[in-house]
């Protein structure tokens, strides 16, 4: 069995390069990705949240630049209820999409990337309130990283394209 396995794999390896495959993101250079400013809506808080840690670059001034329009939406749905019918679990989704338009104002991509999490449900509005805030700020943490990617991926594939 495992020379049966190590056969099957010295085969696909062989055949990888022979399918046409290229990495995306390959002899590009990030540098060259101009974008020229970024439109946030929805929540205050959470757009304020995004800003702060969304790291890409804005280069106000320039040619061939882009613009990249970022719309955040939450949401609660009550997952868990007690006998008497009180929520005691809720799950908090955060959804956030992107669109993104060339120097001319063109549409040239869009994405929509969500996340969500389950918190517990109390008596104590604030406690509760102070919660829901602050697993919004980690879902949107944990989106970050996928956005900054999506929009890369988007730009540089329009360009190849």
């Amino acid at each position: 069995m495992k020379k049966i396995n190590h056969v099957i794999f010295f085969i696909v390896i062989l055949l990888i390069p022979a399918c046409g495959f290229t990495p995306m993101l390959k002899n590009v250079d990030l540098a060259d990705i101009k974008i020229s400013k970024i439109e946030y809506s929805g929540p205050n808080e959470l757009a304020y949240f995004l800003r702060s840690n969304l790291n890409i670059p804005i280069t106000k001034i320039a040619k061939n630049s882009y613009l990249i329009k970022i719309n955040l939406q939450e949401g609660a749905t009550s997952v868990t209820k007690d006998t008497a019918g009180i929520t005691t679990r809720e799950e908090i989704t955060v959804t956030i999409t992107m669109k993104i338009f060339d120097e001319n104002k063109i549409l040239i991509g869009k994405e929509s990337l969500s996340g969500s999490k389950r918190v517990s449900v109390t008596n104590n509005i604030s406690t509760d309130a102070e919660t829901k805030r602050i697993e919004k700020e980690n879902i949107i943490t944990n989106l970050v990283q996928e956005l900054t990617f999506a929009i890369r991926a988007k730009i540089i594939s329009n360009k190849k394209g």
